[in-house]
């Protein structure tokens, strides 16, 4: 489907292009060519290292699925985009914007796992298209064609990356429609997705209507849902949404509410708060940025306080309870955050500490999380960065703690040359008590035309 897919977007864009450069210079095409050197070192333990790396408050990716996402030993290479961008009439625009990756300029080296080399960003001998997509606009729908990076539904339904297919969003008789049907991606090859929701604006009201369902070698997932969006007064507003689904494959098949609630007390003054309730047999294909896939219960309740106009205080807890599936000695988890964000001239600056308790609803299970992060702009042309990350999780005594560090230079030497360099370090020790320490340094020449 990806060589088809990219065949008809270049078939659609010849049909277009070619009549709008006959008829009036109205094509233009743009490109970035991104040359990209990359070091690293994993260390004296590499499979510790790795594992601290891909922990979800590092590089948060699994090595054995996303190995380009790791960093390479060495890596040499380029990267060049280009997008055509016109106007088929003078209602209807057309963009198409290409992936193109160009081979190696040396051979990358890295640890191996599954058979893949950390940091391989793929390329071949040859001149190899990545991904493409066409989107064609008019003053009330947007049609999209090809590649989707990011593409979005619910996450209870899909959230994936690098998802190819059409998208239709239009305005129909004041309702807003979106349409979609989208398949194929390392996760989920044998899959293809379907999906229609309808909006209407209802004066203080907005009610969304959704359909979705997902389809693979048979079996089938439908999810049937209304949302609704509720302004009770300039200062309070409340969502909420009920989502029921059906599963053909064994007895799965159940339903999902959501409500939250967000209120300006004052100028200064925030407060929020959630509930978010799973049956036990709601089925999903992968739980996303769901709790849980299915069988829980989440209470948040939050505030936000501006100290002046420099500084803003945030606090949330959080608790989940499991439900039966969980077994017999499952805990809450409770999660407590502070987070201070402040601009200080040039700086920006973030702070937050996270206490967790009973994570994995298991007792004796808490994680403790401080980030720390500052962003400096030099001047109009350089900025400078820098994170901290320091964690601590304690499984009943098995404890994985580590401490990430990672700093940046970003330089625009014109509106066209673009110069960032990261360097990023992390050790600490896994739960098997494994000693893991790792570097990668990275330096990017972006030029566009």
């Amino acid at each position: 489907m990806k060589k088809f897919s990219l065949l008809l977007t270049f078939a659609l864009v010849l049909a277009l292009a070619i009549p709008a450069f006959a008829v009036e210079d109205n094509v233009k095409i743009t490109g970035e060519v991104k040359t990209i050197f990359e070091a690293a070192g994993y260390g004296d333990d590499s499979a510790a290292t790795i594992e601290l790396w891909e922990d979800g408050d590092a590089i948060d990716e699994d090595s054995t699925t996303d190995p380009d996402e790791f960093p390479a030993e060495k890596a040499f290479y380029q990267e060049i985009d280009f997008a055509i961008a016109g106007m088929v009439n003078e209602n209807i625009t057309f963009d198409l914007a290409v992936d193109t990756l160009v081979n190696n300029f040396t051979t990358v080296e890295g640890p191996v796992v599954n058979g893949a080399v950390l940091g391989d960003q793929g390329e071949s001998d040859d001149l190899v298209l990545d991904s493409a997509l066409l989107t064609l606009s008019d003053e009330v729908s947007t049609l999209k064609f090809g590649d989707m990076a990011d593409f979005h539904a619910e996450t209870y339904f899909i959230d994936e990356e690098d998802l190819e297919g059409m998208e239709l969003t239009t305005a129909i008789n004041g309702s807003d429609v979106r349409a979609f049907v989208v398949s194929e991606n390392d996760d989920f090859a044998a899959t293809d997705f379907y999906g229609v929701t309808v909006g209407r604006d209802l004066g203080k009201v907005n009610l969304t209507a959704k359909v979705y369902q997902a389809r693979s070698e048979g079996e089938s997932l439908t999810n049937l849902a209304v949302a609704a969006d509720l302004a009770l007064s300039n200062s309070v507003t409340v969502d909420g949404e009920i989502v029921s689904n059906d599963a053909s494959q064994g007895d799965q098949g159940d339903t999902l509410v959501r409500a939250n609630v967000n209120a300006a007390l004052t100028d200064a003054v925030t407060l929020n708060a959630g509930v978010e309730t799973v049956g036990e047999k709601f089925a999903t294909l992968s739980t996303h940025d769901l709790e849980e896939a299915a069988d829980y219960s989440l209470y948040t309740v939050g505030a936000d306080y501006a100290l002046n106009t420099n500084n803003t205080l945030g606090a949330t807890y959080t608790m989940v309870t499991p439900g039966d599936t969980f077994g017999v000695n499952a805990e809450d988890k409770n999660t407590i955050e502070l987070a201070l964000d402040n601009v200080n001239g040039a700086f920006t600056n973030t702070a937050a500490v996270e206490f967790t308790t009973s994570d994995d609803y298991t007792d004796g299970h808490d994680v403790t999380l401080i980030t720390l992060g500052t962003e400096y702009a030099m001047n109009g042309v350089t900025t400078l960065s820098a994170d901290l990350v320091n964690k601590s999780d304690d499984n009943n005594g098995a404890e994985l703690s580590y401490t990430y560090l990672k700093a940046g230079l970003d330089h625009a030497f014109s509106e066209t040359v673009n110069w960032s360099n990261e360097v990023r370090f992390i050790t600490g020790e896994t739960a098997a008590e494994k000693d893991g320490e790792g570097s990668t340094f990275r330096t990017e020449l972006s030029v566009k035309f």
